[in-house]
């Protein structure tokens, strides 16, 4: 894999500065731009303060790995806008495959457990979204009915950009919109979330042992999920 050039921190002190009802950050005396090279307008003055912590953290070079806050109002910034529609037309078809809709069979234990953490949040869904998720155990896809597609639609196109974006990502690692949309609005936290989605995961290393390279993977996703659901909640702030 070839090795990303480093740029070296370029810039003394970081600030943020409010413009109309938008916040800037300032490197010294430059407003930070976007990759589209337009000043990086940010919703919230608590987004703006996550910005400042990430580019003050920075040290001899930038490390845009350790800057995840700014990857999404990057994105959110430059993009949603546009792609707003076709993000949530997105958003509304994963829900169709939630994993909280997807049930094992056997083993029995695993499907109980399944059972007992997941219900709660499809009911939580049932009277959030209007009409009850269905569930499988086979390879036929649950039941989704239109109703609940269509608040889902419509409560994520009322979505503030910088918040869609987060809540979309969030979505992604969780391989649920239920739990997307729930994370957004505060219903749980971020390590409750991502255990939810694991769930056969976790029983799986119950009984076989922990694979450090699976491990690892599933440290950084957790970690990519808490920067998100901390984005999510500085934009509502």
């Amino acid at each position: 894999m070839k090795e990303l050039k480093k740029i070296r921190r370029f810039y003394q002190n970081v600030s943020y500065e409010q413009e109309g009802r938008s916040w800037v950050i300032m490197l010294d005396e430059k407003t930070l731009t976007s990759p589209a090279r337009t000043s990086l307008r940010l919703p919230s003055e608590a987004l703006a303060q996550l910005l400042v912590t990430e580019w003050d953290a920075q040290i001899e070079t930038i490390n845009p790995e350790a800057m995840p806050h700014t990857k999404l109002a990057n994105v959110a910034h430059d993009h949603m806008g546009a792609t707003k529609s076709l993000t949530v037309g997105e958003l509304v078809r994963f829900a169709s495959n939630d994993v909280l809709c997807f049930r094992v069979a056997q083993p029995l234990d695993l499907q109980e457990r399944q059972a007992q953490q997941w219900d709660v949040w499809l009911d939580w869904a049932e009277q959030r979204f209007g009409a009850r998720l269905g569930t499988s155990t086979g390879l036929q896809s649950p039941q989704i009915p239109l109703i609940a597609l269509e608040t889902m639609r419509s409560t994520a196109l009322e979505m503030e950009p910088f918040l869609l974006t987060a809540m979309t990502h969030a979505a992604s690692i969780l391989s649920s919109t239920v739990l997307g949309f729930a994370l957004a609005e505060g219903k749980l936290d971020a390590k409750t979330a991502f255990d939810l989605s694991r769930i056969e995961e976790n029983w799986q290393i119950e009984r076989w042992g922990v694979d450090e390279e699976a491990a690892e993977r599933a440290e950084y996703l957790l970690a990519s999920l808490q920067a998100s659901t901390k984005f999510m909640l500085a934009a509502q702030s």
